[in-house]
C-alpha cells in the first residue's frame, strides 16, 4: 500500500511541475487580424507559388508566406495566409 501512495505522490509531483513550465512557456503566435492560415509548406517557393493562384484565381484577396524556425536546430516552415477583403 505504501508503495502505491509513493507513486501517487510522484505522479502529482510530475503534473504539478510540469503546469508550471507549461505556464512560463511564451504563448504561440496568434494569427492576423483577418488572416486565414491556409497551409505549412516546407518550401518557400510552393508557398509563393500557391499563394499567387489563389489571387488569380479569386479566391482571396492577397497573401504573404511567413517563415518560422522554431530553434537553432530545427527546420523552418513556410506558413501561407491569406485575406480577402
Amino acid at each position: 500500500m505504501r508503495a502505491r501512495r509513493w507513486a501517487t505522490l510522484a505522479v502529482a509531483t510530475t503534473l504539478a511541475i510540469g503546469g508550471l513550465v507549461g505556464a512560463g512557456a511564451a504563448p504561440a503566435a496568434a494569427d492576423p487580424q483577418g488572416g486565414t492560415l491556409r497551409g505549412v509548406y516546407y518550401d518557400g517557393q510552393f508557398c509563393n507559388s500557391y499563394g499567387s493562384e489563389g489571387v488569380q484565381t479569386g479566391q482571396w484577396s492577397w497573401y504573404y508566406c511567413e517563415y518560422r524556425q522554431y530553434g537553432p536546430n530545427a527546420p523552418g516552415f513556410y506558413f501561407l495566409w491569406s485575406f480577402t477583403y
